[in-house]
């Protein structure tokens, strides 16, 4: 299945601060096989960066974002087999969250993974982070500048 992702984002504007939605990871996340859940939580004021944390004190936490808009031309190519454990029909019922670095070798610039996204049924929220098909298409650290800082 092929996503495209710049027609087919809801309006996230439309969210109230500090929104959470508790997301199931069946098959944890790379590295991390034993997290089995996670919160993704946003504010409207800090779109499109969100944050995917564990429920717990100190846990794991990334910064993650939706890519649509962001990255031109960026399709996600999933297998059968994860789409049948996400339970999705199509791009209107699926999030692709990135996962940012922010590098202090490249200040102003943040990374994201787009060679492994977590993908995530907005319905359901179960979520797995997979190695897209055509990964040969993108890069793990995909450099996006977020403006200009001192140095």
């Amino acid at each position: 299945m092929k996503l495209n992702l710049q027609d087919d984002l809801p309006n996230s504007s439309d969210a109230e601060p500090a929104t959470r939605n508790e997301v199931s990871l069946p098959q944890g996340l790379f590295g991390f096989p034993d997290i089995r859940s996670m919160e993704l939580v946003f504010d409207k004021e800090e779109l499109p960066f969100m944050w995917l944390r564990e429920q717990v004190q100190d846990g794991l936490a990334f910064v993650v974002l939706e890519p649509g808009g962001i990255v031109s031309n960026y399709a996600v190519e999933i297998s059968d087999a994860d789409i049948q454990i996400l339970g999705i029909s199509g791009s209107e019922d699926t999030m692709i969250l990135n996962i940012v670095t922010i590098s202090s070798e490249h200040p102003g610039k943040i990374s994201l993974n787009l060679v492994g996204p977590i993908i995530v049924n907005r319905t359901t929220l179960v979520a797995k982070q997979c190695i897209i098909n055509n990964h040969e298409e993108f890069s793990a650290r995909h450099m996006i500048d977020v403006g200009d800082t001192e140095k």
